[in-house]
Protein backbone atom coordinates (compact mmCIF):
# COMPACT_ATOMS: atom_id res chain seq x y z
CA UNK A 1 0.00 0.00 0.00
CA UNK A 2 3.04 2.35 1.01
CA UNK A 3 4.59 1.70 -2.48
CA UNK A 4 1.39 2.36 -4.46
CA UNK A 5 1.21 5.81 -2.56
CA UNK A 6 4.39 6.88 -3.47
CA UNK A 7 4.20 5.85 -7.00
CA UNK A 8 0.98 8.56 -6.98
CA UNK A 9 2.98 11.23 -5.15
CA UNK A 10 6.23 11.07 -7.77
CA UNK A 11 3.77 10.97 -10.81
CA UNK A 12 2.41 13.61 -9.13
CA UNK A 13 5.33 15.80 -8.95
CA UNK A 14 7.04 14.65 -11.78
CA UNK A 15 3.55 15.77 -13.63
CA UNK A 16 3.42 19.41 -11.70
CA UNK A 17 6.87 19.57 -12.77
CA UNK A 18 6.71 19.03 -16.19
CA UNK A 19 3.94 21.74 -16.47
CA UNK A 20 6.17 24.16 -14.64
CA UNK A 21 9.14 23.66 -16.58
CA UNK A 22 7.34 24.07 -20.07
CA UNK A 23 6.33 28.33 -18.76
CA UNK A 24 9.77 28.41 -16.94
CA UNK A 25 11.39 29.25 -20.55
CA UNK A 26 8.63 31.25 -21.98
CA UNK A 27 8.83 34.94 -21.74
CA UNK A 28 5.93 36.65 -21.32
CA UNK A 29 5.76 40.92 -21.59
CA UNK A 30 2.40 43.18 -20.76
CA UNK A 31 2.15 45.72 -23.39
CA UNK A 32 -0.13 48.30 -25.32
CA UNK A 33 -1.48 47.28 -28.83
CA UNK A 34 -1.16 49.52 -30.94
CA UNK A 35 -1.57 48.64 -34.73
CA UNK A 36 -2.05 45.38 -36.38
CA UNK A 37 -2.08 44.30 -40.17
CA UNK A 38 -1.24 41.25 -42.28
CA UNK A 39 2.32 41.47 -43.54
CA UNK A 40 2.35 39.17 -46.61
CA UNK A 41 1.00 35.56 -45.37
CA UNK A 42 2.05 37.11 -41.49
CA UNK A 43 -0.06 38.81 -39.18
CA UNK A 44 2.07 41.57 -37.80
CA UNK A 45 1.56 43.32 -34.12
CA UNK A 46 3.36 46.88 -32.63
CA UNK A 47 3.31 47.36 -29.38
CA UNK A 48 4.14 49.87 -27.01
CA UNK A 49 4.67 50.45 -23.47
CA UNK A 50 6.28 47.34 -22.58
CA UNK A 51 7.30 46.26 -19.41
CA UNK A 52 10.04 44.36 -21.07
CA UNK A 53 11.18 45.05 -24.41
CA UNK A 54 10.33 42.24 -26.62
CA UNK A 55 10.71 43.36 -30.06
CA UNK A 56 13.76 43.80 -29.25
CA UNK A 57 15.46 46.42 -32.00
CA UNK A 58 13.04 45.97 -34.25
CA UNK A 59 10.69 49.16 -32.96
CA UNK A 60 7.81 47.33 -31.36
CA UNK A 61 6.98 45.22 -34.20
CA UNK A 62 6.14 41.06 -34.03
CA UNK A 63 4.75 38.66 -35.86
CA UNK A 64 1.99 36.49 -34.86
CA UNK A 65 2.18 33.14 -34.63
CA UNK A 66 0.41 30.82 -37.40
CA UNK A 67 -1.19 28.63 -34.55
CA UNK A 68 -4.21 30.90 -33.05
CA UNK A 69 -4.23 33.83 -35.02
CA UNK A 70 -7.61 34.79 -35.15
CA UNK A 71 -8.04 34.32 -31.61
CA UNK A 72 -4.70 35.91 -30.65
CA UNK A 73 -5.94 39.23 -33.30
CA UNK A 74 -9.32 38.75 -31.82
CA UNK A 75 -8.12 39.64 -28.57
CA UNK A 76 -5.91 42.46 -29.21
CA UNK A 77 -8.34 44.19 -31.30
CA UNK A 78 -10.89 43.94 -28.45
CA UNK A 79 -7.99 45.33 -25.97
CA UNK A 80 -7.44 47.87 -28.60
CA UNK A 81 -11.05 48.87 -28.43
CA UNK A 82 -11.07 49.04 -24.86
CA UNK A 83 -7.47 50.96 -24.46
CA UNK A 84 -6.26 48.15 -21.61
CA UNK A 85 -2.70 46.37 -22.31
CA UNK A 86 -2.57 42.83 -23.41
CA UNK A 87 0.17 39.94 -22.06
CA UNK A 88 2.22 38.34 -24.84
CA UNK A 89 4.44 35.27 -24.57
CA UNK A 90 7.32 35.55 -26.71
CA UNK A 91 10.48 33.50 -27.63
CA UNK A 92 9.03 29.83 -27.00
CA UNK A 93 8.41 30.08 -31.22
CA UNK A 94 11.72 32.37 -31.90
CA UNK A 95 11.76 34.72 -34.63
CA UNK A 96 10.88 35.20 -38.12
CA UNK A 97 13.25 35.11 -41.26
CA UNK A 98 13.06 39.04 -40.86
CA UNK A 99 14.25 38.85 -37.29
CA UNK A 100 11.01 39.72 -35.97
CA UNK A 101 10.05 37.72 -32.07
CA UNK A 102 7.22 35.71 -33.03
CA UNK A 103 3.91 36.27 -30.48
CA UNK A 104 2.70 32.62 -29.62
CA UNK A 105 0.04 33.53 -27.03
CA UNK A 106 -1.60 36.67 -26.49
CA UNK A 107 -3.74 37.02 -23.43
CA UNK A 108 -6.58 39.88 -22.08
CA UNK A 109 -4.70 41.97 -19.37
CA UNK A 110 -7.66 43.67 -17.99
CA UNK A 111 -6.15 46.39 -15.48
Amino acid sequence: MNAKKMTFALAGLLIAGAFLAGNAFADWAACTPKQIGPYGSFVRLQVINCNVNPAGAKNGWMTLSNTGTDQMMATILTAMSLKKPIAIEYGVAGTDAQGYHIASAVIFNNQ
